[in-house]
This record gives C-alpha cells, sequence and structure tokens, in this order.
C-alpha cells in the first residue's frame, strides 16, 4: 500500500497545477480528465460493456473508505488533544485553588521587622550588582588597555589630524599649525 501512496504521491504537484485551472472545482476538474480519457484512450469502448463503470467505482469507493478514516482519526486526535487540555487547565485550576495568597495583618512591629528584612535583602543585591559590574568595568579596561577610543564621528582624534567617518563618507581634519611639507595626493574609493 505504501508503493501505491508513494506512486500517486509523486503526481500531486502535476494534479494541483491542473486543479488550479478549474476554477469551478473537483467537479470541474473531473469531467476535464474523463473528456480526456474518452478522446485520447479506449477507456469506455476498450473492454467489456460496464467494465469501465466498475473499476472506476470501485476506485472511488476505496478512496472514499481512506479518506473517511483519515478524517476519522483526525477527529479522534483532535479530542484527545482537546481532552488533555481540559485535564491540564483543570489541574492548574486545583493547584491555583490551593495555593492562594492568605492575607495576615501585622502589627507595626511586625511590619517593620519585615521591612528591614526586605531592605537588607535589597541592599545585599544592590551590593553584588554593583561588584559584578566592577569587575566587568575592570575586565574591559585590561582588554582595552593602549587602545584608542573612537570619537563623536566613529574615528579618531590625534596629534596632528583627525578623522571621522560614516557608511559613505570619511572626512579628513588637519591641524593648520602644521610646519611639515604635505604632498597633495588624491584618493578615488569606488564602491564595489
Amino acid at each position: 500500500m505504501s508503493g501505491d501512496s508513494e506512486r500517486t504521491e509523486q503526481f500531486d504537484s502535476l494534479f494541483l497545477s491542473i486543479a488550479q485551472h478549474h476554477p469551478q472545482g473537483p467537479t470541474q476538474l473531473l469531467d476535464t480528465f474523463v473528456s480526456f480519457l474518452a478522446r485520447k484512450t479506449d477507456f469506455f469502448v476498450g473492454g467489456e460493456e460496464g467494465a469501465w463503470e466498475k473499476l472506476v467505482m470501485s476506485t472511488f469507493r476505496k478512496h472514499e473508505k481512506l479518506s473517511r478514516a483519515e478524517s476519522d482519526n483526525l477527529i479522534k486526535e483532535k479530542r484527545k488533544q482537546e481532552a488533555a487540555g481540559k485535564a491540564s487547565v483543570t489541574k492548574t485550576e486545583s493547584q491555583s485553588e490551593v495555593k492562594k495568597a492568605e492575607i495576615t495583618e501585622l502589627t507595626d512591629e511586625q511590619a517593620e521587622k519585615l521591612q528591614k528584612e526586605i531592605d537588607s535583602k535589597n541592599s545585599t543585591s544592590v551590593d553584588t550588582e554593583k561588584s559584578v559590574s566592577k569587575v566587568i568595568e575592570e575586565d574591559e579596561d585590561e582588554s582595552e588597555k593602549g587602545k584608542l577610543m573612537p570619537n563623536q564621528g566613529n574615528g579618531c582624534d590625534l596629534e596632528k589630524y583627525r578623522w571621522t567617518q560614516t557608511l559613505q563618507d570619511i572626512e579628513l581634519e588637519f591641524a593648520r599649525n602644521i610646519t611639515e611639507i604635505l604632498r597633495q595626493t588624491l584618493y578615488v574609493l569606488n564602491n564595489i
């Protein structure tokens, strides 16, 4: 049976393409196919009287049974999933009922004590965060020793010149008090 399904599935894309050209749906597609059989083959006249009808009906009944069985399996699977979903929802609801928040009244002394505990936990976590951020900054400083930080124009400011860059342009600025002789050079950069 799996060989049959593999053999028929190889034509699915072809039949889907043909079906797209039939706006009236499967009825028009079937009519076109039967017309093809009548015009280009001896399907209706090549065998015994009524043999074609028996063949067509047995083929249709076979595929109807397969289609109904598949549909029934999908419906059963969907019902199982819905039942499992309902069971998990009821389980969650029962757990939430068990874990409902309890409200208790505190005296002023108990409230102050509770507030101090919360503050001490928060200050400990803040201290921990500060120490972690210091360690991270130290790591960054060690790895960036000897490197120049970019200026606001994503370039660099050096002693005799400064440069900035964008995706399209590079701009160089030289100091006016340069006493060295500079040669004029024109560089043209083309996009690759």
